[in-house]
């Protein structure tokens, strides 16, 4: 085509041909640079991990994390660390304060040097771990851990149920510490730093598996440095403490102590001053503590991170990083990976399940004097409800519903992807206890907890565990995890097999089982509380009371004709709830969902003017309204209840001076 053309100008094309090409090549060049720079980033994005730690512990737990943070920005990755510490701290004394917290949150004694509780810094963020430990001196006897390790993990479980408790198994003293130069007695203590580090050891691995969690296995990784032929540290003989002058010190190479210091002394007779301490991490131990931390919390090598503190020797810090990573790959006490979700059923359906309390767990008893009891073969009134929809992407929750089976709503849960259970439990004692009247406004609260507990929280009630709400739905979902192993129960188990995953249960019910719901809500932390026409207790405080479930996770819904609504009993607890904090009180006739993102919602649709109706109304069931097409009105709202994500809310709300608060005046 070209040839038509003078050749001046088919040279010119060429040219402008050939820049095109190069033009194009270049910029199709930079463009896959800046393409693969973009896939570099998703990549580091994808692969860099946020870890947000609570540790509860003392200057040991200081040492070991003192480093954490700058070895795990070197490693790409991010850490959100709050300590609770108090210098030689056991864990008795932590166990302590926060069980002074639960009987008074305002005592003194339940609340640390910034006048916070240890309840309040596990709900202070979503921790991924949470660690205690036991203090140094008392580290060799496993008596001085219990029964402190229990009520502590109790405690966390209660207040931050999604975060995996691990214990730090501290050091023990530098070989020429004077526990071991200047030894006790007492044959119960160590005389030697072997000695300390075998009786520490036993006792950590026996509390670990008392507790059913792993270990971050510090003390291991001392040892292994401590003992090394080439960098274990070597006591220098020559040294003389008593005659030594300043600045004399001995050789200390490879300490992962502090050991021999001058410390300049104040007061009367300044001067320097030379002093041991043998406890205590330098440099080198704190490094090596937080290179096992960092393994043992990202599951990452950290031998090769490229963070190296200052003054520390390059081939020294690369034997303590491969220490570290020796110390945790021989821990073999790890916990077993969580359970899948996803569903692996040949044939997916809806399963309904049923069976007795009583054939499930043969420690279960009756209490007539409360008409708590099993009833007959042909007649049984322990039975216990469960159904899942393998057909149904499941979202990991399990709906705990305290109140009479409703297949209605729990066909609707199932579709929501829930899996549901409804079980026998003492809420019949209604009738019969804190008659006429509670004693205090506190008495029927605690009636609720130990029904829902089977712990002992009332002097009215002599409820045994196996018999609270709580330990029932653990036997009967561990009893679905072996009938129905296509419904993949089992991811609701915690890990040690010894109860429940709280933070996988949303707690709900209906009126009475509402109220229920939302006390028990209170004492264990929970994903959320859905309460249909409740609570009431409108003559009790316990509403009030500090809650282990964030107030951003309660839900309601009642009719304005329900008695619990005309008599300002619900305004009452959802405000005492703090519900109000999180959107105003939205009528469902009138705005669609998220019904402005609030957690109270009412309704005024038409019940004949029946007060009874009403109150059953905000449950699927014959007194719901349904529309000209014969479906239930309320099928958003339920669906909103039940999944609507609870860091949604809405705008706070000034409470409601119109509501009545006090019911009932107690001396």
């Amino acid at each position: 085509m070209l040839k038509f053309f003078s050749p001046l100008f088919r040279v010119g094309v060429c040219l402008s041909l050939i820049f095109c090409i190069v033009e194009t090549s270049q910029t199709a060049s930079a463009e896959s640079r800046q393409q693969r720079l973009s896939n570099s980033k998703k990549k580091a994005s994808l692969s860099q991990k946020h870890v947000r730690l609570l540790t509860i512990g003392n200057s040991f737990s200081r040492n070991a994390t003192n480093h954490l943070d700058d070895l795990v920005k070197a490693g790409g990755h991010q850490l959100t660390h709050r300590p609770v510490t108090v210098g030689g701290a056991s864990m008795e004394l932590h166990a302590n304060k926060a069980l002074k917290n639960e009987q008074d949150p305002q005592a003194a004694a339940g609340l640390y040097s910034n006048k916070s509780s240890l309840q309040q810094a596990l709900q202070s963020d979503d921790w991924d771990y949470v660690t205690i430990q036991q203090a140094s001196f008392k580290s060799h006897n496993i008596d001085n851990y219990r029964p402190f390790a229990s009520q502590l993990q109790n405690i966390i479980s209660r207040y931050a149920p999604g975060a995996e408790l691990l214990v730090h198994q501290t050091w023990a003293y530098r070989v020429d510490d004077p526990r071991f130069t200047r030894p006790s007695s007492n044959e119960k203590e160590p005389a030697t730093q072997a000695e300390m580090y075998e009786m520490l050891s036993d006792a950590y691995k026996t509390i670990a598996s008392d507790l059913g969690v792993r270990r971050i296995p510090v003390g291991d990784a001392f040892y292994i440095a401590d003992t090394d032929k080439a960098f274990g540290y070597r006591p220098d003989n020559s040294f003389d403490s008593k005659s030594a002058k300043h600045p004399q010190l001995p050789n200390q190479a490879h300490s992962l102590h502090v050991g021999w210091q001058w410390r300049k002394q104040k007061g009367k007779d300044p001067g320097w001053v030379l002093r041991m301490d043998g406890h205590h991490a330098n440099t080198a131990g704190e490094y090596l503590g937080a290179c096992v931390w960092y393994e043992t919390l990202f599951n990452e090598s950290c031998v090769g991170n490229k963070y190296i503190p200052e003054g520390l020797d390059k081939d020294y810090a690369l034997f303590l990083q491969k220490t570290a990573h020796q110390a945790v790959a021989k821990n073999k006490d790890q916990r077993t990976s969580p359970v899948q979700r996803k569903f692996n059923d040949p044939k997916p359906q809806r399963y309904k399940l049923q069976a007795r309390a009583s054939k499930i767990d043969p420690r279960t008893k009756e209490y007539p004097e409360i008409k708590f009891v099993f009833g007959t073969d042909q007649k049984p009134q322990d039975l216990e409800n469960a159904s899942v929809d393998t057909r149904v992407a499941p979202e990991g929750k399990l709906v705990i519903w305290l109140m009479g089976h409703n297949d209605r709503l729990f066909e609707r849960l199932n579709n929501y992807g829930l899996h549901a259970i409804q079980v026998s439990y003492a809420n019949k004692w209604f009738g019969t206890l804190c008659r006429p009247q509670p004693k205090d406004a506190q008495a029927r609260g605690n009636v609720r907890l130990e029904a829902a507990t089977g712990e002992d929280f009332s002097d009215e009630l002599d409820l045994a565990r196996p018999d609270g709400m709580a330990e029932r739905a653990f036997q009967f979902v561990k009893w679905l995890a072996k009938e129905n192993p296509q419904g993949n129960w089992e991811q609701f188990l915690s890990s040690d097999g010894k109860g429940l995953q709280w933070d996988k249960v949303i707690i709900s019910g209906s009126s009475h089982g509402s109220t229920t719901a939302a006390r028990f809500a209170k004492h264990q932390r929970v994903d959320r509380v859905v309460m249909l026409c409740g609570p009431r207790d409108q003559d009790q405080d316990w509403q009030a009371n500090r809650s282990a479930t964030p107030a951003n996770r309660y839900f309601g819904f009642s009719h304005v004709l329900d008695g619990g609504w005309s008599g300002d009993h619900y305004c009452r607890s959802w405000e005492l709830l703090g519900m109000h904090e999180f959107g105003p009180i939205v009528n469902v006739d009138d705005e669609a969902a998220p019904y402005k993102n609030t957690r109270r919602l009412i309704s005024s649709a038409d019940v004949k003017g029946d007060a009874k109706r009403a109150h059953s109304s905000v449950g699927p069931g014959g007194a719901s309204p349904k529309n000209a097409e014969g479906e239930y009105l309320f099928e958003p709202v339920w669906k909103y209840l039940y999944t609507h994500p609870v860091d949604e809310v809405g705008e706070p709300t000034d409470e409601d001076p119109s509501c009545k608060r006090v019911h009932i005046e107690f001396n």
